[in-house]
């Protein structure tokens, strides 16, 4: 299996697996919170309250990862430095996302992030041998399993009818002469 040319690191230790899951986690808040306050202005209450709900659930996995780093030196990571060979940037899962997307559409989204997450800490548990990163990750793929609890008690909705037929567009766009 050829390795992705951006693949660069391989001595994943305690500081650099903290680092890089840090990262990961911190971009799934800013694009949660981000496009729930966007979707708010346009008027998509519904799906807005999805990420704005999920995301003090990726802040609490980030606590723990928080709890550990003023203990490490952690290493610079260049952002063009992906940390696993299938890995998926959490913004990736936004690409499907629109301003009259419908709930079951959010549902799906804050969904395929966290999957994100499951995915990295399966390789990373996959390719170690270290005690300290074993339990950390451990404990983050734990509360993933909460977070998709979570969303499975708020039961994604099925696809309706009413999923073809899209939200009245309060910000429809203006004519320019």
């Amino acid at each position: 299996m050829k390795t992705h040319p951006f693949l660069k690191t391989h001595n994943k230790n305690l500081a650099w697996v903290l680092a890089a899951v840090n990262e990961m986690i911190e971009e799934s808040i800013y694009y949660c919170d981000t496009f729930s306050h966007t979707l708010q202005a346009h008027h998509n209450e519904a799906a807005a309250a999805i990420f704005s709900a999920l995301s003090p659930y990726f802040k609490s996995e980030q606590a723990i990862v928080l709890t550990k780093l003023p203990e490490q030196d952690l290493p610079n990571i260049p952002p063009w430095e992906i940390p696993h060979q299938d890995y998926e940037h959490p913004a990736n899962s936004l690409m499907q996302a629109h301003y009259l997307m419908t709930e079951h559409e959010a549902w799906s989204i804050v969904n395929d992030i966290i999957q994100i997450h499951h995915c990295f800490y399966r390789d990373l548990l996959a390719n170690t041998s270290q005690q300290e990163v074993i339990d950390l990750i451990t404990s983050l793929q734990t509360h993933c399993l909460q977070c998709e609890k979570i969303c499975a008690t708020k039961k994604l909705p099925a696809k309706t009818d009413e999923d073809n037929n899209p939200l009245d567009d309060l910000d429809a766009p203006v004519a320019q002469s």
